[in-house]
């Protein structure tokens, strides 16, 4: 049997999980999730980041792994396994730390079994083979949490350049009224917008949702973020003639409080919240690793960044 490891890295966690390749299996038993501290050193970063994948070779007992693929948030160059993020308050350790040779060496891997991928695609890979985009040929797929994820799909392929989509599929750096996207459809837009309304201070998305079953003013705010947001996307997917819009990240969990909203503004789509969760980003990772998709994949991961 055929095994790869699946790796999320987000802001501030890292998640690993093995994948049999020939019954499409992820091993819940193996995921491990561990918290990162993205301020740290290289060398405390990159050694979270290998204790959580050694925990789930540990766990899996397997003894050999066709590689691992790892979702990562760029600027990366995916293609050559080069850090790219600088000045954004997270990683800035690795700013163009080669991060495929730096993993080769501590976890005893050759180089070409450690792959990249950006991780809102990743996210949309694995919802298109295993989710909710599965049955569709046109995708989009954002992801809604500290930052603001996307990427545009056709027959499981990110899509990142051509005269229908944005610059690298992305849309958080697009403006709407007058603000980046990616200040407004986040965790950061969604706090901000509930203590200019109401003068008080919250921490997280989950204090204001938790109030918006009860509280008048936390339940307009998110009605207000779905219909911006519905707003916003509507020229980019009928551009793109897309299929379905699906959402992940944390803030998607609060769908019930602004999918209405959303769905109003974009009647022609179909809206699905993932179901798969951060394991879609994990299946994404491992799809590196069959041989007809990543031949197909690796012209496009030449281009992402």
């Amino acid at each position: 049997m055929m095994y790869s490891i699946g790796v999320d890295i987000g802001g501030s966690h890292i998640t690993s999980g093995m994948f049999e390749h020939m019954n499409k299996q992820l091993m819940k038993n193996t995921i491990v999730t561990l918290p990162v501290d993205n301020g740290a050193s290289k060398s405390e970063i990159l050694s979270q980041w290998t204790e959580a994948i050694q925990r789930t070779m540990s766990i899996s007992g397997v003894a050999h792994v066709e590689g691992i693929g790892l979702a990562v948030p760029g600027p990366f160059d995916y293609y050559n396994g080069i850090c790219l993020i600088k000045g954004v308050q997270k990683f800035d350790s690795l700013y163009e730390v080669n991060i495929r040779e730096e993993l080769s060496s501590r976890l005893n891997l050759p180089g070409d079994k450690i792959r990249f991928i950006n991780d809102a695609a990743s996210f949309s890979i694995g919802e298109a083979k295993f989710g909710e985009a599965s049955t569709f040929r046109r995708c989009v797929a954002i992801t809604l949490g500290t930052g603001f994820g996307s990427c545009f799909l056709i027959d499981g392929q990110p899509i990142v350049n051509g005269p229908n989509v944005p610059e690298q599929g992305v849309l958080y750096d697009k403006y709407f009224d007058g603000h980046m996207a990616d200040d407004l459809f986040s965790t950061r837009g969604l706090i901000n917008s509930f203590n200019q309304l109401t003068g008080k201070k919250v921490d997280s998305v989950l204090d204001i949702y938790q109030m918006a079953k009860e509280n008048t003013t936390a339940y307009e705010v998110f009605q207000d973020f779905g219909s911006e947001l519905g707003k916003f996307l509507k020229p980019h997917l009928s551009l793109f003639n897309a299929e379905v819009l699906i959402l992940g990240g944390n803030i998607s969990k609060a769908f019930e409080y602004f999918g209405d909203k959303l769905q109003e503004q974009l009647p022609e789509i179909k809206i699905t919240v993932s179901k798969l969760n951060e394991n879609a980003a994990l299946i994404g990772g491992v799809s590196l690793f069959e041989k007809g998709y990543y031949s197909e994949l690796s012209t496009t991961l030449k281009l992402m960044n």
